[in-house]
């Protein structure tokens, strides 16, 4: 047994390497007992071994070692987030600012394995936003500019009359359009097509623009304008908010939509406020009203240049999935609504919703046209004063009411409202033509615009937004655009029956049973909406939107 004595242990393999990789806890408990004195008397001889002697009296090593922890990458953030020892705001604000960051570039401030994006440093919600909102504000500016500027001259020279044909043209050119981009624009990256889209329509305007200066066939390419106009309003933010989409996940856009529609409100007032005091100043420096409209090709050319710059790098600058031919995208999006019961009735409650609420439009328009006389002035006055008015009162709405009214009765039910309102305004412009009171008409449109340029406008991008990026865009196209085009179609149609009766005020009236028809699809909506959300087609695949494990 001396070898057992004086040897090496030749079991010592299975002792605990405590001295190695210590947990916090016992290694705190060793370094108290090392440095608590010892009351135990110690007594060593020359044959007694040094690992058997006491913790106090055994020789400390000069230099602990103590290697990394091996499962540190589950921990959920890192030590230096944890303790909060990151970088100030305005020192992350400078490097974002700096060449090369932040939306356009790469970011200096990474997460960390397991850190949730909340918890990281770099770029707040608004500050990514900025320059998508700038867009549809930019957007928003040039499309409400062209709608009252380019339907006063059409009215001026041509009649309301002339409305029944431009509206049904307008419906049928955004379907067109629509139909063109269809393929592509969830396949392709998003920010070429948006350059080719805008650059496309700066084309357009300048031919019709050209045409109305050399007064060739002017109402032809006043008419064009219109329909361009409706391009801007309904198609071209389509493709924007695709992209706001694409930066922006469910949570977050709960937080943020609000605001990019808020900021909208800049560039809609103030193309309306430049349409209600563009007369007064242009007659006064001899200047032709259809000047305003080469405001469209600048903001086209100037979206389509900066903001593919500016978002390079992003989501936005790379295709989502593979290549698919028309069919096929066509029946992936069709797929979706089928699959999803509650978007087959948020889609008939749309189409029907925008049917009225495009009727009722028309029936404003032509109802003021003819009550002031075909003025082109005094009628692009008061279109946009009124507008401005409305889109103030929507801008205070959107501000103060939407989110809240959104957390208390849920998207479906903000969904609901707008059939409701269109009800209400189709009453009142009823009443307003049959009386020819443009009190009554200003109060009928009121009805239709403030709810749908606000909580509606709202409720339909987070509903929206739940949709998988891969479809989002084409399923947009069918259950948003395509219900304003339907709408602009069959107005012309309710238009030209009340032309043909003789009676105009049966064409709110035709309003107010498409929005009645309306409301309950938007019931159905309503009571399946929780149930729908459970459905595996609403599936997100955003995992850098989630949780990052890399570098």
């Amino acid at each position: 047994m001396a070898d057992d004595t004086n040897g090496d242990d030749s079991w010592d393999f299975l002792t605990p390497r405590k001295a190695k990789s210590p947990s916090p806890d016992s290694a705190a408990t060793e370094v108290q007992a090392s440095d608590a004195p010892s009351t135990e008397p110690v007594s060593r001889d020359a044959t007694t071994p040094a690992d058997t002697l006491p913790a106090s009296a055994a020789p400390k090593p000069a230099t602990p070692s103590v290697e990394p922890d091996a499962w540190d990458f589950l921990a959920t953030r890192k030590a230096k987030v944890a303790a909060g020892e990151t970088e100030p705001v305005s020192a992350r604000a400078a490097v974002a600012d700096s060449p090369g960051e932040g939306l356009g570039g790469s970011s200096a401030h990474k997460r960390a394995r397991g850190e949730l994006r909340a918890d990281m440093g770099g770029p707040s919600l608004r500050r990514r936003a900025v320059p998508m909102a700038i867009a549809l504000a930019a957007v928003a500016f040039a499309g409400f500019l062209t709608e009252i500027v380019a339907s006063s001259q059409l009215i001026a020279i041509a009649g309301p009359q002339s409305l029944i044909v431009v509206y049904p043209l307008g419906g049928l050119g955004l379907l067109a359009a629509a139909f063109l981009q269809f393929r592509f624009i969830d396949q392709t990256a998003r920010l070429p097509l948006l350059r080719i889209v805008t650059f496309g329509y700066a084309a357009v305007f300048a031919v019709a623009l050209a045409c109305i200066a050399g007064s060739i066939v002017p109402i032809a390419a006043t008419a064009l304008c219109l329909i361009l106009g409706d391009q801007l309003n309904f198609l071209l933010p389509l493709l924007l908010w695709s992209l706001v989409g694409d930066e922006f996940n469910v949570a977050e856009g709960r937080k943020i939509f609000g605001w990019i529609v808020s900021m909208t409100y800049i560039g809609q007032v103030a193309g309306l406020g430049a349409s209600a005091i563009a007369p007064a100043l242009f007659t006064t420096l001899h200047l032709p009203l259809p000047l305003l409209l080469a405001a469209n090709p600048i903001v086209c050319v100037v979206v389509g240049l900066v903001l593919p710059r500016v978002l390079r790098g992003t989501a936005a600058a790379t295709g989502l999935v593979r290549s698919e031919n028309l069919k096929e995208s066509f029946a992936g999006a069709i797929e979706f609504i089928n699959g999803v019961r509650v978007w087959r009735a948020l889609l008939a409650c749309s189409v029907l919703t925008f049917a009225a609420g495009m009727t009722a439009y028309i029936s404003y328009v032509g109802g003021l046209g003819r009550i002031m006389d075909q003025d082109a002035a005094g009628l692009q006055t008061l279109l946009g004063s009124v507008a401005v008015v409305t889109f103030l009162i929507c801008w205070a709405v959107q501000a103060f009411v939407a989110e809240r009214l959104q957390d208390r009765i849920g998207i479906p039910g903000v969904l609901l409202l707008l059939p409701i309102f269109a009800v209400a305004a189709g009453i009142l412009l009823m009443l307003g033509t049959a009386w020819g009171s443009v009190a009554l008409l200003v109060a009928g449109v009121s009805f239709w615009n403030i709810p749908r340029w606000s909580i509606d406008q709202n409720a339909r991008r987070a509903a929206l937004a739940l949709v998988p990026d891969e479809r989002r865009a084409r399923v947009s196209f069918i259950v948003d655009l395509g219900p304003n085009a339907l709408g602009l179609i069959l107005s012309g149609f309710f238009a030209l029956l009340g032309l043909w009766f003789g009676w105009y005020a049966l064409i709110p009236a035709l309003a107010v049973l498409m929005a009645a028809v309306a409301i309950p699809f938007g019931i159905a909506v309503r009571r399946g909406w929780e149930q729908s959300l459970l459905n595996w087609r609403l599936r997100r695949r955003k995992q850098n939107r989630t949780l990052d494990f890399g570098d």
